[in-house]
């Protein structure tokens, strides 16, 4: 418990109560609970190709200081198990249980949470232990290595062989809780029923999804186990989308892979919370590195830093079948390519990165990371997308998104994602938490955002 001074419950108690007071329109209001904003990727090695997971003098170095920046948990990915059974293991186990189990423990040495990739859905159709009985259709995804079938949610044969194994995950490693990425057909259904309709697929989201009691039912009983634990849920529903769920199924929402940023902007702020952007760089314009975080931050969403081991271009092995055309394999290409003629970096992190890594990413997300995490401490109340305010005496047209967090301080951040500039005129004098200036009106401009404290 975070203890006060007086004059800090002087200041809350006015700050809730003004807030409460003079906030009169906007999107949403939340009171934060359990947020762990600093999240991050940790790429483990070049899957397929064999590789050690015992940490190393580099992730020794890495993880102090990601930890000491901010990083409160991390994700790791298929590279942890064997997918494809190529190195002795399967989908449920690691090929390198000690490593594995060492890694664990350095993370949790530093105070760092980590979660593994699993899937509720995604199974190889070359796995031995596959029957057809696990889907209802040929709805798959392949890519670079792998050939998956989207397993049906309600099928008992799949939840019979798919649910004690995950669990075990938990059990067996130490985990913080598991990263999802789901492998739900629901959506190849509607798109086919699009095709059939004559409606653009790309235009099929979760907002056109029925609810489904099926998937809700799978995705809260994992969940359910997890929380058992203690643990933390994080969800992936493909692309931008979430899942036609009515319960709370997941603590976080990873949105971003696979799609453009300039999409919109303050997508999944109706979402249950909390929602973790990823920029995927394959679909983005990289050239302004601020604007990602302008388009989020208001909505109270942070982005996923990709960090960890260096991809080397190693994961391509000759007796494997490659889905050669693929986004996957492609990019894997790209950076076999680029590794022989850089050996000594710019690296690069993860499958959403480019070719190399900004060397800025990470230090340019723990100082943005440094100015939001005061905004979202626990018990904090935050008035998402203001439309009336009184302490906002300015208009706040389209595209200018205003929010403001509320605490023993009172926050506001507001972006300006307009093509020109724009005056933000305030009843009070506030302070430019980066400037350090002090007055009642600043100028945004075009594409940037501005952080700011009650005086």
């Amino acid at each position: 418990m975070k203890k006060l001074t007086l004059e800090e419950h002087r200041r809350r108690i006015e700050n809730i109560n003004s807030a409460e007071a003079e906030n009169k329109k906007y999107f949403r209001r939340h009171r934060i609970r359990d947020y762990l904003p600093g999240q991050a990727t940790y790429n483990l090695g070049d899957y397929p190709a064999r590789f050690s997971i015992t940490p190393t003098e580099y992730d020794y170095n890495l993880l102090k200081d990601m930890s000491e920046k901010g990083v409160e948990l991390i994700q790791i990915h298929e590279e942890w198990n064997d997918s494809i059974r190529h190195l002795g293991a399967d989908k449920f186990t690691s090929h390198d249980p000690d490593g594995l189990q060492k890694f664990v423990d350095l993370c949790h040495n530093f105070g760092i949470k980590i979660i593994p990739y699993v899937s509720t859905g995604y199974f190889s159709l070359h796995d031995p232990d596959y029957r057809e009985e696990f889907a209802r259709g040929a709805y798959d995804l392949s890519g670079d290595h792998f050939h998956y079938r989207k397993c049906f949610c309600g099928s008992p044969e799949w939840r019979n062989y798919m649910i004690p194994r995950t669990i075990d995950i938990l059990d067996k490693y130490g985990f913080d809780g598991i990263y999802n990425d789901w492998g739900y057909d629901g959506f190849d259904i509607a798109e086919k029923k699009a095709v059939e309709s004559g409606i653009d697929i790309s235009r099929v989201t979760t907002y056109d999804m029925p609810y489904d009691p099926m998937i809700e039912d799978l995705l809260g009983t994992i969940y359910s186990e997890v929380k058992k634990r203690g643990g933390i849920y994080k969800l992936h529903a493909d692309r931008n989308n979430t899942a036609p769920c009515k319960d709370k199924v997941y603590d976080y929402l990873w949105i971003g892979e696979g799609i453009a940023d300039n999409d919109g902007y303050g997508i999944g702020k109706s979402y249950e919370q909390y929602i973790v952007p990823c920029q995927h760089a394959e679909f983005s314009d990289t050239s302004n590195p601020d604007y990602y975080y302008a388009k989020v931050i208001p909505f109270m969403q942070f982005p996923l830093l990709k960090k960890g081991r260096p991809l080397l271009g190693r994961g391509l092995c000759e007796d494997i079948d490659y889905v050669t055309d693929s986004i996957d394999h492609q990019h894997k290409l790209k950076i076999r390519d680029y590794m022989e003629k850089h050996p000594d970096g710019p690296y690069i992190y993860s499958l959403w990165s480019a070719i190399p890594d900004d060397v800025e990413e990470y230090p340019r997300w723990a100082r943005y990371l440094a100015l939001y995490r005061p905004m979202v401490e626990e018990n904090s109340v935050a008035y998402i997308e203001l439309r009336e305010c009184d302490e906002i005496l300015s208009e706040l047209p389209k595209n200018i998104y205003a929010s403001m967090f509320v605490n023993e301080e009172k926050y506001l951040v507001v972006s300006n994602l307009t093509e020109t500039e724009y005056t933000l005129e305030l009843r009070s004098i506030w302070v430019d938490r980066v400037s350090k200036e002090e007055k009642k009106t600043f100028t945004i401009r075009p594409k940037e955002m501005i952080f700011l404290v009650k005086k």
